[in-house]
């Protein structure tokens, strides 16, 4: 699916594609801020999972006081601490190095560096949560920083939308036939697609039995996306890491 020469930048979603966060440090870090709330709240992986289809961790919990019908709106400065909170539950999760990048991550990264090929990244979660991971499970790899950073905080609608897809095309210079997609959820798969792009997705725990028709390609690792980056005509150029990921970078200058 990803064509060297034609695609530009290969724009990652982050969670569950990236890394299996949602269940390793996602999901536990609701439960700490809920119980530094004194919410009496507790999501098993099930009722997490059915939350999941709502994008972003904040609309989550509204949608879960809704559900227990409560109203949304006179908790939402609640909901909006407890949001805060579990961001920084998810930090100290993330610094115990206990949630690494998938099988085959740096792998592909590095076949798309050898090809020229940048990778971005395209996320409803949160900046700060994009920077913990980046520290503590992707820096260590060394690897080639994203030449694009879209966060929840950069856009108005979240994935279904395409927003978070045309944000990052546009800082790149970038038309949508000169890049592509690699989700893990549905929502995020339709959000690329609308913005023009071809998508691979890559199964995750929480998403895999969704619905990806309109997917280029369906593969259960991130490994299985580098045979025809390896089948290509390698231009070996020396691509340097560094340190911290921050500065999206037009791929047209």
């Amino acid at each position: 699916m990803i064509i060297p020469g034609r695609h530009r930048c290969v724009l990652f979603d982050v969670d569950g594609t990236i890394a299996e966060t949602e269940g390793r440090a996602h999901l536990p870090a609701f439960n700490r801020a809920f119980d530094d709330a004194g919410l009496g709240w507790r999501w098993s992986a099930e009722d997490y999972r059915q939350l999941l289809k709502t994008t972003g961790g904040f609309e989550r919990l509204l949608r879960f006081a809704a559900q227990r019908g409560e109203d949304p709106e006179a908790l939402r400065d609640t909901l909006r601490q407890v949001h805060h909170a579990k961001n920084r539950h998810f930090a100290q999760i993330m610094r115990s190095g206990e949630v690494p990048a998938r099988a085959g991550f740096r792998s592909l990264v590095m076949a798309l560096a050898l090809n020229n090929t940048a990778w971005g990244v395209v996320t409803t979660t949160s900046r700060a949560n994009w920077d913990a991971l980046w520290h503590h499970s992707l820096a260590p790899l060394v690897i080639p920083e994203p030449a694009v950073i879209v966060c929840g905080e950069d856009v108005s609608a979240k994935k279904p939308d395409p927003e978070a897809y045309e944000l990052a095309l546009t800082r790149l210079g970038l038309a949508a036939s000169q890049a592509c997609a690699i989700e893990d959820s549905r929502n995020g798969l339709l959000a690329a697609r609308l913005a023009g792009m071809p998508v691979a997705i890559v199964k995750s725990e929480f998403f895999a039995d969704e619905r990806f028709d309109e997917a280029t390609v369906v593969v259960d690792e991130l490994s299985e996306l580098l045979p025809n980056l390896e089948a290509s005509r390698w231009t070996r150029s020396v691509v340097r890491p560094r340190r911290h990921a921050g500065t999206d970078h037009s791929l047209t200058d």
